[in-house]
């Protein structure tokens, strides 16, 4: 016990993981009961996140020269994340089309009826944006809508006289670093949490059951790898000189607390301080960059619309023509970047973009039993690619302004 205390705080949880795994597979169903520990840990990384996110952006805008600069920041971050979301969905849609992964699948249909939201228009995707009620919007945990708000009040921060200024700028500071100090209290438990929750996920579920989407599972992970190499660690060593190991060693805390959480908006926290710890990217920067992704970024989301969806069409007999896969990639960029961070929404994203392209539910539902194991993989590639944005960005704003990259 003595050494697993002295361990690092990343090494007791890789810990934690792989024993609350095996606990699982051991026990079976009964490590069920310890879950809701897990769940009490995962709400205490997400009790302050509103404030997190609202106090670390409107601190990051008012240290900002002008306005602008979060203009220019802002448009570079949704270029980079709505690039990356398509490049996914064309990865996830092309391997699975080229392998033809899925013919020859045995599967009987189910006939499975669910209820499922309508694809939004673009007008009321706009519209949702912006709150009608910040308090709502603050209980709901509506992440798009606190980012704008945020940037409503740092923007009429800075345009406040100085001597009005400081005293708000001073106070939103001060309350960064107690929101925090917060996430450290909780941070300091995570083992704890890691461990509940994996035991509970595989107590439920355990191994063999998945061998009936093995296929599946296998692609979806081999599909995550390759864009990490081919897109976020190309990108990083080609725009800031950061070799793909030392990213991948650096965002580490980010992939393991993703994986076990399977919610990005609980790894908020944890990625802000990789980003500000591990790689010294700018309050400023990183204050915009994790919260926006944790909202719009869903690359493993798309990546698992592109696999389920065209492996569920050559399975059911019924392949997608041209046109269907470009309707199926626009569909699972406009819905992913309306994604909620939360456990389990990319489930419902991928129903919404089934039924937009008129595909049956019956795979997908079977996929959805199995969810925890691929929601796993979506959040970590999701909050791997905040990490990798932000840093990219961040390097990008320092040589435009002269500034040396700082040594990791």
């Amino acid at each position: 016990m003595g050494k697993l205390m002295k361990m690092n705080a990343v090494t007791q949880m890789v810990v934690a993981m792989v024993l609350g795994s095996l606990v699982g597979i051991v026990v079976g169903k009964p490590a069920m009961a310890i879950g809701f520990i897990g769940d009490i840990w995962l709400n205490l990384m997400k009790m302050f996140l509103v404030p997190i996110v609202l106090c670390m952006l409107v601190k990051g805008i008012t240290t900002m020269d002008s306005p602008k600069t979060l203009g220019r920041l802002g448009i570079r971050f949704m270029l980079f994340y709505m690039t990356t979301t398509v490049f996914a969905s064309i990865l996830g849609v092309g391997i699975t089309r080229f392998f033809n992964l899925g013919t020859g699948f045995s599967f009987k249909t189910a006939n499975t009826a669910a209820k499922i939201k309508e694809l939004p228009s673009i007008d009321k995707f706009f519209t949702d944006m912006f709150s009608k009620n910040i308090f709502q919007s603050f209980a709901k945990g509506d992440m798009m809508q606190v980012l704008i708000i945020a940037c409503f009040i740092g923007v009429a921060i800075v345009l406040l006289p100085p001597e009005k200024r400081e005293p708000v700028k001073a106070w939103f500071v001060s309350m960064t670093d107690l929101m925090m100090s917060l996430i450290n209290i909780a941070l300091r438990l995570a083992p704890i949490g890691v461990f509940c929750l994996m035991a509970a996920t595989l107590g439920k579920y355990g191994v063999g059951m998945l061998a009936t989407i093995a296929q599946i599972l296998g692609t979806f992970y081999g599909v995550c790898i390759i864009h990490v190499i081919l897109v976020y660690c190309l990108l990083l060593t080609a725009f800031s000189g950061i070799m793909p190991w030392t990213f991948l060693k650096k965002a580490f805390p980010t992939f393991i607390t993703a994986a076990s959480t399977c919610s990005s908006n609980a790894v908020v926290p944890v990625s802000l301080e990789v980003c500000k710890k591990n790689f010294k990217v700018s309050d400023m920067v990183a204050g915009l960059g994790i919260p926006l992704g944790a909202t719009v970024n869903k690359d493993g989301v798309a990546i698992l619309c592109g696999v389920v969806l065209v492996f569920s069409a050559n399975a059911m007999g019924m392949p997608l023509t041209n046109g269907q896969l470009l309707n199926l990639i626009f569909a699972t960029t406009l819905v992913t970047s309306a994604g909620s961070g939360v456990p389990g929404g990319g489930l419902m994203n991928m129903m919404i973009v089934a039924t937009a392209i008129g595909m049956p539910l019956d795979i997908v539902m079977m996929v959805g039993g199995f969810y925890r194991f691929f929601d796993m993989g979506t959040t970590s590639l999701n909050c791997m690619g905040d990490v990798s944005a932000t840093v990219l960005i961040d390097r990008v704003e320092r040589r435009m302004n002269g500034e040396p990259a700082p040594k990791i």
